[in-house]
């Protein structure tokens, strides 16, 4: 189990009471696990390999397969059927039979309940009539919650008999029928999960990919671990102070919880001040500095998540937005000779000797050792880089990256009803230069705005447009296409449309007077709608106003179409419903079992034919336009109207809710290891030395540190080496103490007797025979184990 499950498991071992062999009807034997209960919600992924595991050891044995009657099989629809207690997904019928059926181990159990079943309580290998709670947890929550886990065991480990967890792992992602077929959308599903059983008083920290909660950036920050998250601590701050190290947050997705830990390199959250000012804070003692007069938390900041997290939960990967880390990586490959880099260095007004050494993007096979070292020091000290617009937008012409934030608003949350009504108010702003900073100025974009409007939560009923006065200018957007209302329409009528554009896309402003003044972003903006900003007031060199005129048009010819389509299909649905009713009441009638009177209902719904659209080329087409419109926003729009690379700065926000804080704790290993051997994949999923030193000769990487002043090796984060004069004489007391960098090595380690030291301070490791050594040179000390 600790193996499999990467020994973070608990109850489940101490829930199975006992393990017994019992009799099949054709006289066969086979392995009944007895689950105790009451279990609680929870550990349903080692429940449901605790069955696998069962199996296994059953076949290694040579033991037959469970062969349930239909009498096993109804006790436990009947079971679930008069289970009063709190799961997590109560499985149909069908489905129960399908698990109880096919599963080679039957899951059997105490009796944990008052509750008798009168039906088929008196069953063969079933010891008493009462509710087994365990039985219905393990296949409820473990079997069919849990199936993709499962699923990615039996795969890698090839377990045959298991192919029914497959129907219960892909539930949810079939596609819909009924003129859908050939379609496939691009849509990430919102995930609600975590925000079932809430508890008054824990807080939510964004609804399921909603604007305005945490953006998703993969990668992983330092104190990170498993099933672990990081954040700005600006962002724990911002959320008052309910998140903190070790905080844990029931998250959207991948995986049910995670621990929060800190990460400086992420971005803090957005605010809005109460002089109405916009801005990004990354820094906790600028945000603390400013806490008083924070009106509101507009965006949470960024969530680091590791793909490895995905994997484990064996979930899909989402797209993430286009961060540093994404431009660093992109220019790591640009980067390929020493013109490059002295074209990069002119752009960005710095010296050659300023970058770090070596050039980062030679071609595979041309000495690796020194390419990767060179992407080491390179990625880090790209991602330090802060750009400005002209900065940004000639290393994105020069090397064909992207823009990176700040100079990359998000497009997808701006609504396209409101760019006709934008691209006016753009059109009519002026540019100026003030306090040498470059602004966009919008003329009355603010008027009686005031920062007692987000005091006021948002109703369920949003009000009528006439109902109150709406800050700044007297234009507002177009009608929804695809929703009822206006899209943010709450963000409207609190700020107008000119700052709530500028809310929506995440352009930093201020207030001066009744103006809205943009600092930073809107060259990127201007960039992308279509503008040039080099002159006194925006130009438009490319037509987006008639761009966007013509695809709102055709997108609401899509919405009447899908929506026509909808209608014939709830016309369609209603039908069915009606025969099943009938079908389902006449089997009832005959006396047929509830499997069998749904299966008759099933059928008899399924002979209703369906005609399918009219035209279902438009309609396809039409499904393409609601599809993308979603997924891309503008985007599309603006790749068209500029020359240079754009991709999206926020495409997924992840829902997350505070979970228990009473388990914020250390997470330390039990018993506490004392040294971790370099013996790397060798030893087995356990990590075994005794398996390592079976093959005698292993290759596995150390980590050498190089000083950066010196050059010598040493495995402190200074050098301990001691200062030498000019006749290269160490002296006396006086060490080197310069910064250590991270080069990696490869050791070869033999066994028998044999060793290798990559140099006089390198720390090696010594295999004599069945005895393991790890000595340490440079403290002079050793540790063994004979």
């Amino acid at each position: 189990m600790g193996a499999l499950t990467e020994p973070f498991f608990v109850a489940p071992l101490e829930g199975i009471s006992e393990v017994r062999l019992l009799s099949n009807v054709d006289g066969s034997s086979f392995v009944s696990v007895y689950f105790a209960g009451p279990i609680r919600a929870a550990g349903g992924t080692a429940q449901a390999l605790a069955v696998l595991i069962a199996d296994m050891i059953r076949r290694e044995l040579g033991i037959d397969p469970y062969k349930p009657t239909d009498p096993e099989v109804e006790r436990v629809k009947e079971e679930f059927g008069l289970f009063r207690g709190n799961l997590q997904y109560r499985p149909s019928p069908a489905e129960i039979e399908e698990i109880v059926r096919a599963c080679p181990i039957m899951i059997n159990g105490e009796s944990t309940e008052r509750i008798e079943c009168a039906g088929y309580g008196r069953v063969r290998n079933v010891d008493d009539t009462r509710i087994r709670g365990g039985v219905l947890l393990v296949i409820g929550e473990g079997m069919c919650l849990k199936a993709p886990k499962i699923q990615k065991h039996t795969e890698r480990l090839k377990v045959p008999g298991w192919d029914f967890v497959s129907k219960f792992a892909a539930k949810g992602k079939e596609k819909k029928e009924g003129g859908t077929k050939g379609f496939t959308s691009r849509q990430v599903a919102p995930i609600s999960k975590f925000m079932n059983d809430i508890i008054a008083g824990r807080p939510v920290f964004g609804a399921p990919l909603e604007a305005g909660g945490f953006r998703l950036r993969y990668g992983r920050a330092r104190p990170s671990g498993l099933a672990a998250a990081s954040a700005n601590p600006a962002c724990m701050a911002a959320m008052d102070d309910f998140i903190t190290v070790g905080t844990q947050m029931k998250i959207e997705r991948p995986g049910k919880a995670c621990a929060i830990t800190p990460c400086d390199e992420s971005e803090g959250p957005w605010v809005i001040l109460r002089n109405g000012s916009f801005r990004r804070i990354d820094d906790l003692n600028a945000y603390l500095a400013l806490r008083e007069d924070v009106a509101s938390v507009w965006d949470n900041g960024e969530l680091v998540l590791g793909y490895g997290e995905f994997m484990e939960n064996n979930k899909s990967l989402v797209p993430a937005g286009y961060t540093t880390d994404w431009w660093a990586s992109d220019m790591l490959n640009a980067l390929a000779t020493e013109d490059d880099i002295t074209d990069l260095a002119a752009l960005l007004e710095c010296s050659r000797s300023d970058m770090p050494d070596d050039v980062p993007g030679r071609a595979l096979g041309d000495d690796d050792a020194a390419r990767a070292l060179a992407r080491n020091a390179w990625h880090p000290w790209l991602r330090r880089q802060t750009l400005t617009w002209a900065q940004a937008k000639g290393v994105a012409l020069r090397f064909g990256t992207s823009m990176a934030p700040p100079n990359n608003p998000w497009f997808l949350d701006l609504p396209i009803e409101w760019m006709p009504a934008w691209l006016g108010l753009l059109s009519a702003a002026s540019i100026e230069n003030g306090n040498g900073q470059r602004v966009l100025r919008i003329v009355g974009g603010v008027s009686n705005w005031s920062a007692d409007v987000m005091d006021e939560l948002r109703p369920e009923v949003e009000p009528e447009a006439g109902s109150r006065d709406v800050p700044g200018p007297s234009v507002r957007p177009e009608e929804g296409i695809f929703t009822e209302g206006t899209p943010e329409w709450w963000t409207f009528l609190q700020h107008g449309l000119a700052k709530g554009a500028a809310l929506l896309l995440g352009v930093q402003h201020r207030h001066d007077g009744e103006d809205l003044v943009l600092t930073g972003g809107w060259e990127a903006m201007l960039e992308g709608f279509g503008f040039a900003s080099e002159g006194a007031q925006p130009l438009a060199v490319e037509d987006m106003a008639t761009a966007v005129k013509r695809h709102i048009a055709d997108l609401r010819n899509a919405a009447a179409l899908l929506e026509e389509e909808r209608a014939r299909y709830r016309a369609l649905d209603l039908e069915r419903a009606t025969v099943r009713i009938a079908a389902e009441t006449d089997a009832r009638q005959r006396g047929l079992g509830i499997a069998e009177t749904d299966e008759v209902g099933r059928q008899a719904a399924a002979e209703v034919p369906d005609p399918g659209p009219a035209d279902p080329k438009a309609y396809h087409a039409a499904q393409s336009l609601e599809d993308d419109q979603v997924v891309d926003g503008l985007l599309p729009l603006v790749r068209r109207m500029s020359r240079l690379r754009w991709e999206h700065s926020a495409p997924v926000r992840v829902g997350c809710r505070m979970g228990r804080p009473e388990k914020a704790a250390a997470r330390v290993m039990s018993p506490m290891s004392h040294a971790l051997f370099p013996i790397d994949l060798n030893g087995g999923a356990q990590r075994l030395l005794a398996n390592a030193e079976e093959k005698r000769s292993i290759r596995v990487q150390v980590g050498r540190r190089i000083c950066t002043v010196c050059g010598k090796e040493s495995p402190h984060l200074n050098c301990h080496h001691r200062r030498v004069d000019d006749m290269g004489r160490a002296r006396a007391g006086e060490t080197c103490g310069g910064p250590t960098g991270w080069p990696a090595t490869r050791v070869q380690i033999h066994a028998g007797g044999a060793s290798f030291r990559p140099s006089n301070s390198t720390p090696c490791l010594r295999m004599r025979g069945f005895g393991w050594a790890l000595i340490v040179c440079q403290s002079r000390s050793s540790a063994s184990r004979p």
